[in-house]
This record gives structure tokens, sequence and C-alpha cells, in this order.
């Protein structure tokens, strides 16, 4: 018996090591190819449909980089052979000209001289006739289903759905035969579920429903709402209610994404309110100044950044680009709380005692940083972003969270550490907290508080660079771009209670979460006032915060 078993593993084992009998060998397959692509820009018009016929046959993905370039134009031959000829680059001493590659490997075509081969010009235009797109546009899709690459191929399957090709039905539904348990099956079902949707009989709308009923994707609900129209006309009860049920299905899954994304929205707005809201509430706990400047903090720590940015762009090689960031974020921090020293020694440090004086003050401050950043930038510029903070990860189906917001939330987590560490277990901090609460006592126990309100004064207009240099991620540069956080890092201040840190990390979530929460029930200017008038009842009720002082320390 084990000897027979011993056999059959044997035998099964020289059957798949082996190469298959049937399968054509690789140098074969690519000469039939090149030969079919010759045929192709060679053909004249009323045998080209013959030639697509013997392409689709091929079932070959390697030839969709061909297909459209013959689409545009792009295909020619070169010494018999098909090549490609790439967009124009900038060649040193040469002008602007075409790459020419391999119509099937992609590679660079050598020169007689040695390189890279160029050319100037395309020469006579061999573009596909106008009537012929549709049929290669069918062939790219039907191969990009064939693509090795799952993203690539991902793409394919979620198009060929969004566009309801009814010729890729087949394809697909073949596909989903060979691949019961593959990584694209939930893409490839909706895909073929929106086919049936938008071509198929009674039989294939129904189970079309039934299957979206239960993927409860996001979408299709205009494909859905069409069928449960015409199903209503013809007075169908059972298609009418598939459908219904699919539709209240999606519906259902698409609140739960929207709970989601505005949850995440308020989160990533939060964080920029409380790194804003902890610059703030040192400088405004401390001294009891209204620093109605703090916004042009941030714009400046945003344009450190920019600046760091192009310098890297044209003073450091591009592998090294994306590092700009990491020298970016302690730039912004040291310029903002310098430009922040410097005005508390010149102008801000005659006015305490007097909010009124220092309120006209900063705000005056704020109208010339205002001026000379648009003498030296302009009105309105971009960051080019790291390419780690491109695209999103997605969570689950039909959401998907932006990269650069996951590393805002990241971020403010790590300067709310930075500012406990340094309040709480410096020397510095200690020095600032006794100032805080009772100045007088503090010096005459030897504490230089003139020096602390500088310190102090510096550190918090550092903390607003800080937030300068995230808001660039997802936001334009412009002078005017801190007008629309002071108002909202006051309030976060005020509701969390003054000078009181965890206040302001639990208000500046909170009003995060309010604004997005409203927003979208109310235009923007709407959902502002009613945020606006939210606060305005709190501030009635608890006056002093969410965190005020207790006891002695109480102003009670």
């Amino acid at each position: 018996m084990l000897t027979r078993r011993f056999r059959i593993v044997l035998v099964f084992l020289l059957a798949s090591l082996s190469p298959a009998r049937a399968s054509e060998p690789a140098p074969a397959r690519t000469d039939r190819l090149r030969a079919l692509l010759t045929e192709l820009i060679e053909s004249k018009d009323d045998g080209r449909a013959a030639i697509y016929d013997r392409i689709a046959q091929t079932s070959a993905f390697e030839l969709i980089p061909a297909l459209n370039a013959y689409d545009f134009g792009l295909l020619r031959l070169h010494e018999g052979q098909p090549v490609i000829y790439q967009p124009r680059v900038d060649v040193a001493g040469r002008g602007r000209l075409y790459p020419i590659v391999d119509a099937l490997t992609l590679k660079p075509i050598s020169a007689p001289g040695g390189g890279p081969l160029y050319a100037e010009k395309l020469g006579p235009t061999r573009k596909a006739p106008p009537l012929e797109h549709k049929t290669i546009k069918a062939l790219v899709a039907r191969f990009s289903l064939l693509n090795p690459d799952p993203q690539k191929q991902k793409e394919a399957i979620v198009t060929a759905g969004e566009r309801a090709e009814d010729k890729a039905r087949d394809l697909l539904q073949s596909w989903l035969d060979s691949h019961k348990w593959g990584a694209l099956t939930y893409e490839a079902r909706v895909a073929v579920a929106r086919i049936d949707l938008a071509h198929g009989d009674r039989a294939a709308q129904l189970r079309a429903a039934q299957t979206l009923q239960q993927l409860a994707p996001i979408g299709p609900t205009d494909l859905l709402e069409a069928a449960l129209k015409q199903a209503r006309t013809e007075h169908d009860i059972e298609l009418t209610g598939a459908l219904v049920g699919a539709l209240d299905s999606i519906n259902r899954y698409q609140r739960y994404v929207d709970i989601v994304q505005e949850t995440f929205a308020g989160l990533s707005l939060g964080s920029i309110l409380i790194i804003m809201g902890l610059g703030l509430s040192i400088i405004f706990g401390l001294m009891r100044v209204i620093n109605m400047a703090h916004g042009k903090f941030m714009m400046i720590g945003a344009f450190s950044a920019f600046v760091l940015c192009q310098f890297f762009k044209n003073h450091v090689p591009a592998t090294y680009f994306n590092t700009y960031w990491l020298v970016a974020m302690p730039a912004a921090f040291l310029v903002a709380a310098i430009a922040g020293w410097v005005c508390e020694v010149t102008v801000i440090r005659w006015l305490y005692g007097r909010p009124l004086d220092s309120l006209l003050a900063t705000w005056g401050i704020s109208l010339i940083l205002i001026q000379m950043v648009r003498v030296s930038f302009g009105d309105t510029t971009a960051i080019t972003p790291p390419s780690w903070f491109g695209g999103g990860w997605e969570a689950f189906r039909g959401l998907v969270l932006p990269r650069n917001r996951l590393f805002i939330i990241g971020y403010c987590t790590a300067c709310i550490g930075l500012v406990h560490l340094v309040v709480y277990r410096t020397h510095f901090g200690l020095m600032l907290r006794a100032t805080q609460q009772n100045r007088a006592m503090a010096s005459v126990l030897g504490v230089d508080t003139r020096k602390i309100d500088g310190l102090a004064f510096a550190f918090g207009t550092g903390l607003a660079g800080l937030a300068g240099c995230a808001v660039v991620l997802f936001d334009k540069l412009n002078p005017q771009m801190g007008q629309g956080y002071i108002v909202d890092s006051f309030m976060v201040v005020i509701m969390g209670g003054v000078g009181k840190l965890p206040g302001v990390v639990v208000a500046g979530g909170t009003l995060g979460f309010l604004t997005k929460y409203i927003e979208p029930w109310l235009h923007a200017i709407y959902g502002k006032l009613a945020v606006l008038f939210l606060v305005i009842l709190f501030i009635q009720r608890w006056p002093a915060g969410l965190f005020a002082d207790k006891g002695r320390l109480s102003d009670d």
C-alpha cells in the first residue's frame, strides 16, 4: 500500500514540475506577438478587423502598452521590429526627444553608437482610425483582467464594473469560476452584478440584487434605482423586493462609512486645533495676553517648510527629497519660536497688564507678518509633500483613510507628549507653572519671571509653527492661512479652561468632532455659526471651562 501511494505521489510531483506540453515556449510566443503587431502597423483598413480578432485570441496582457500606443499614434516599426515612441524628455545637449522602447518588453532600444535611441519627431502619423478606438479599449480592458499584477487587475475589474461593459461579463464570470476564493473575488462579483443590472434579463437582475444585498458594497445605487423603477412599472413584486433590499443594505453601509469618515475628519481637524490651542493656552494662561497673531506664527511655520522643500528640490539629490520633512518639523518650530521671542521682547513685554493694548498690538503684528510673507512669496503657493503621505489606507471596503491625515493625528499625539514632557518634566516647566500659579511668590523665590515670559511666548509660538507644518499637507499656502484657525483656537482654550493643557486636548477634539458632524447637515457658514452658538451656551453654563481650578487655586 505504501509503495503504491509513494508511486502516485512521485508521478504527481513529476507531472507538476515538468513543463506542460500544451504551453507555448516563451520565445515562440514573443515572436508571434511581434508578428501580430507588425501586421497591425502595416495593415490596411479592410484587414484590421481580422487582426483584432487574432489579437483577442492571444489573451496577452503584454500587448496593452502597444495597443494604447497604437491608439495614440505612437506605435512604429524600427528596423522591422515594433517599437513605442514614449513622451518627450529633455536630453542634455539635444533638446526634447522621444525615447524609443521595445513594444513588448518596454526596454530602451540601443542606438548604433551605444546608449538609448531617441527620435526628434514622430514622422508620419499612423494613429488608429476613430471608429476603432472602442475596439482597442475593449481589448485593453480584456487583457487588463489577465494582468498578473494584482493592483492593475483590480483596477481593470472595478473599471469594467463601473462602466457596465457587457462584453466583459463572460470574461469576469470565467475568472470568477477559476478564482472562487481569490483576493479579488469580491470586486469581480460586484462587477458582474453591476453588468447584470444594466444589461441582464429578469433572472440576472434578481441574482444581481441578491448578490449586492449580501455584499452591501458602496453603490451602485443608480443602476439599482433604474432597475427598481422598471420593476415597479412591470409590477414585479419579487424583483422589486430584492432591489429594495439591496438598496437598503447599501444605504445602511454607506451611513456607517459616513459616520466613520466624519469621525476621522473631526479627529484630524481636532488635531490641528489641539496643537494650536496648546501654544495659545501657554501664552494666554501664563501672561493673559490675547495673541491675535497666533495664526500668523502658524503661517510662518508653514512657509518655513516650504522654503526647505524648495531648497531640497534645487540643491539636494532627488533620492533624498522625502527626508526634507524630517528637517522641516524642527525648523518650523525654531523659526516660529524665534519670531515669537522677538515680538515678545520688542513689543509685548511692555504691554503686560493692558489686555486691550496687547490685543491691538498683536493684531498689528499679524498685519505686518502678512505683508512680509506676501512680498516674499506671493499670494498663493503650494508645497510638494513627501511621497510617504500619498494615497491612503483602506480600513475596510469603501473607506480609505488618507495617509496625510493619519500622519497628522500621530503628529498631534507626539506634540501632546512633547508639551507634557516640557511642562511637567523639565526645570523650565516647573518655573513656568510656578509663574502661572503665583507670579509674585515665584519672583520672591528667585524665578526670573520676565525671562520665563519670553521663553513661554516663544514656546507657544513654536507650537503654532508645528501646526503650520502639518496644515500644508492638505491645504495651500497663503498669507491669510492662519485666519481660519485663530478663532477656533481661542474657543478651544476657553472651553478647556485657561492654562489647562488636558482641557485643551479634550476641547480641541470635541470642537473638531462638532464641526465635522454639523457641517454635513448645514452649509459651511451656517455650520460654523451653529458651532459658535453651542460654544456660547457652553461658556454660559461653565464659564471657567472643563478643567476649572479648585480650592485655593480658584479665582473665586
